[in-house]
């Protein structure tokens, strides 16, 4: 008997230090978040400390304890430890979100080099003591060549603009051009017939080395602040710069409790931020990186943009078979392609369900509507919504929030810090703010006109913002960003 007591205390010690591990981490995990504080927090401090306490002494403590009381205290004490090891894959799936949409890396450019699908240069080494031609108006063009001669040498020149520079390929001036990947992909939209005939032999990518951005000292909690929602599908990662297909203007009011969205048309003819002469659109601004896409738009609206958000469509996949499939709603009929599969998306007029496949084909197509990109816009948005209701409507995906949560992070980048989000979403927790969300577009009318990026003598299309609808947008935003006085005066 006196053994079995022994026994019985060493693995009632062993439960409650597994026990007191177990609730010291998750105390730790959960005060990285930042999201559990003041007395939410210490109530699940005092909860296992109670617990921990009161099993130690039923457990080793007590050399008389009752055995039903042991053993209902040991059931307790393993419950803590599987529980603990349960929060512990949400509070770290949440910390390491955090970490990684908040991370400060420098964004990449990816360039590709063409020749002639005639030419005999079947790779780089094939470039050797040959030429190559570069875009003068490509800022990062020198960086692009001093990297490609690291590699091989060949003669490099430089031409004033894109048309230049693919006549010179296909004239036989240069044996093979230098382009961004992004500038190809507006190539096989918009002008296909300048590169209609060539082969991509080499792909690299090069760090883009800016100023250290400002960061904004807004109390996100306290004061009306702005943020900038760039959307983009380039299948090379959120950190590339790639064309902002959807931009969206955010005023969050956290006082009032209300958020305006403003939604710029990507093909909206703007002057890029820096730059003077012929105008281009929006969406080719984030070619050159998402600063200049927002100081493109605060140029354009006359506003000061606090924070960013960078948004990729590519994990869109991951994220809805994970959630085995969203519900979406079609208003065209239609039969497209999987991207890079052999696959066939069929959609109806109406509701229907649709896998990770289908939900990113719906979010990227275009042409099968009549106002095109701005549709696009709306599929999008309307992609981000289901996946949102699916996660909030069922209980069964909480399970499933860790693997969600690792899966979103590639696809998010933000200039927001790690207080700010934990912040937010703690006040969010404290108050449960029910927001009021109005959201208006900035109209106009179509266009074709020469553009910044593709040259004055290849007119686009492009959208003229109507001036009183860039105005209206404007003193919406001065509104939503106006404390309303009856809490300005209560805070007194």
């Amino acid at each position: 008997m006196k053994n079995n007591s022994i026994a019985s205390r060493i693995i009632g010690l062993l439960l409650v230090v597994l026990q007191a591990a177990a609730s010291v981490v998750l105390i730790i995990s959960i005060l990285n978040t930042k999201i559990l504080t003041g007395w939410l927090f210490a109530i699940v401090v005092a909860v296992l400390a109670v617990f921990l306490v009161a099993n130690f002494f039923i457990l080793f403590a007590m050399k008389k304890s009752p055995l039903a009381v042991k053993i209902i205290s040991g059931i307790l004490s393993v419950a803590i430890i599987i529980g603990s090891i349960f929060a512990l894959r949400y509070t770290d799936a949440f910390n390491g979100f955090l970490n990684k949409v908040t991370q400060k890396n420098p964004e990449t450019k990816q360039y590709s080099v063409l020749v002639k699908n005639s030419s005999e240069i079947q790779e780089i080494n094939g470039l050797a003591g040959k030429s190559a031609g570069f875009l003068k108006t490509d800022e990062k063009a020198g960086n692009a060549e001093q990297y490609l001669q690291n590699v091989v040498k060949f003669e490099a020149t430089f031409y004033d603009d894109i048309d230049t520079l693919c006549s010179v390929l296909s004239g036989d001036i240069v044996n093979a051009i230098v382009l961004e990947s992004d500038r190809i992909d507006m190539l096989k939209e918009e002008a296909i017939d300048a590169i209609k005939d060539t082969r991509v032999i080499y792909t690299f990518e090069i760090e883009l080395k800016t100023e250290n951005a400002e960061i904004s000292d807004k109390e996100v909690t306290k004061e009306p602040f702005i943020l900038y929602i760039s959307g983009t599908d380039s299948r090379a990662g959120v950190k590339a710069t790639a064309r902002s297909d959807v931009n969206i203007i955010a005023v969050v009011n956290p006082v009032s409790g209300k958020i305006l969205l403003v939604s710029i048309p990507r093909d909206t003819y703007v002057q890029l931020h820096g730059t003077t002469g012929i105008k281009d659109k929006l969406t080719h601004a984030g070619v050159y990186g998402i600063d200049m896409s927002k100081d493109t738009i605060e140029d354009f609206l006359g506003i000061n943009i606090d924070y960013t958000v960078k948004v990729s469509f590519d994990t869109v996949v991951k994220v809805v078979d994970e959630l085995d499939g969203i519900e979406i709603e079609s208003d065209t009929a239609m039969i497209l392609n999987a991207e890079g599969k052999n696959k066939k998306c069929s959609y109806v007029v109406g509701k229907q369900s649709v896998d990770g496949d289908c939900a990113l084909r719906f979010a990227r197509e275009r042409k099968s509507y009549t106002t095109g990109d701005r549709h696009r816009g709306e599929n999008q948005q309307q992609v981000i919504t289901a996946i949102i209701n699916k996660l909030s409507g069922s209980k069964n995906y909480v399970l499933k929030l860790p693997e969600i949560l690792n899966i979103a992070a590639d696809s998010f980048e933000t200039s927001l810090t790690r207080d700010d989000i934990s912040s937010f979403i703690r006040m969010q927790l404290n108050d449960g703010t029910k927001w009021e969300v109005e959201s208006i577009s900035v109209d106009g009318a179509g266009s074709m006109q020469g553009t910044y990026s593709m040259g004055a003598n290849r007119p686009l299309y492009v959208m003229l913002a109507y001036p009183e609808s860039v105005e209206n947008a404007s003193k919406k935003i001065q509104e939503y960003l106006t404390v309303p006085v009856k809490f300005a005066t209560s805070n007194e």
